[in-house]
C-alpha cells in the first residue's frame, strides 16, 4: 500500500477554491409563506373583539351606558 503525502498548503488552497466558487454563485433566495402569520393576526382581533362583545351582552351594557359612564 502507498501512501500519498499530501500538504497542508493543498489542502488549504482546495478549501480556499471551492468557498470562492460557494460565494460567487447566485443563490435563489425565497421568502416563506406569511400566511400562518396573517392567519393567526386575524384569529387574534376575532378573538379579542368576541370577548369584548360578550362582555356588553353578559353586562346589559350599551355604547350610549358606557360613553355615560365615562363622564
Amino acid at each position: 500500500m502507498e501512501k500519498k503525502t499530501e500538504s497542508v498548503t493543498l489542502t488549504v488552497k482546495n478549501i480556499n477554491k471551492n468557498i470562492l466558487n460557494d460565494t460567487t454563485s447566485v443563490k435563489d433566495h425565497t421568502l416563506p409563506t406569511p400566511l400562518p402569520n396573517v392567519l393567526s393576526l386575524v384569529l387574534l382581533f376575532l378573538s379579542v373583539f368576541g370577548i369584548i362583545y360578550a362582555g356588553y351582552i353578559h353586562g346589559h351594557m350599551n355604547i350610549s351606558a358606557v360613553f355615560k359612564n365615562l363622564q
